[in-house]
């Protein structure tokens, strides 16, 4: 039977943005934390006037709390450190508010990569190629010669 759970293992990978030898230690969410991000993703809120009949809906998207919340989830473990030192604890929200914006960015692109299940796992990429029907170029249709009428 197929296994059904998030691997546990984390996934190492070395930061272009933090050299020399920056690097952090990724694992995916799991879907009960990826509904949890789609819950914080966006809010809304709906306020009914039952006198007047009006209603309202207000939505608000909250990316920062979302890339608050996948650094805490998905950052196992790191070499990253603040001006004096001091290793950065991903799981303070705060921590995201001083993080070098190139460095964040690249994270936050490594989770995305990770969470996208055609790019992260090379067999379902392969096993959908292999069943689709239909030829990667259409082969062009000649066209039929123009008859001139006879007179």
């Amino acid at each position: 039977m197929p296994v059904a759970t998030v691997a546990v293992e984390p996934q190492h990978f070395d930061l272009k943005s933090a050299p020399p030898d920056g690097f952090v230690d990724l694992r995916r969410m799991t879907h009960g934390q990826m509904l949890h991000r789609q819950d914080i993703a966006m809010t809304m809120q709906m306020n009914a006037d039952r006198r007047s009949s009006n209603a309202n809906l207000d939505i608000k998207q909250s990316q920062t709390a979302v890339g608050k919340f996948e650094l805490a989830v998905c950052v196992v473990d790191h070499n990253l450190t603040d001006v004096s030192g001091n290793k950065l604890d991903f799981t303070n929200p705060k921590v995201a508010e001083q993080l070098d914006g190139r460095i964040g960015a690249e994270i936050a692109a490594l989770i995305q990569d990770m969470h996208d299940w055609e790019k992260s796992d090379p067999n379902l990429s392969e096993k959908s190629t292999e069943s689709s029907s239909v030829p990667e170029s259409p082969t062009p249709v000649e066209a039929a010669p123009i008859l001139e009428p006879v007179s």
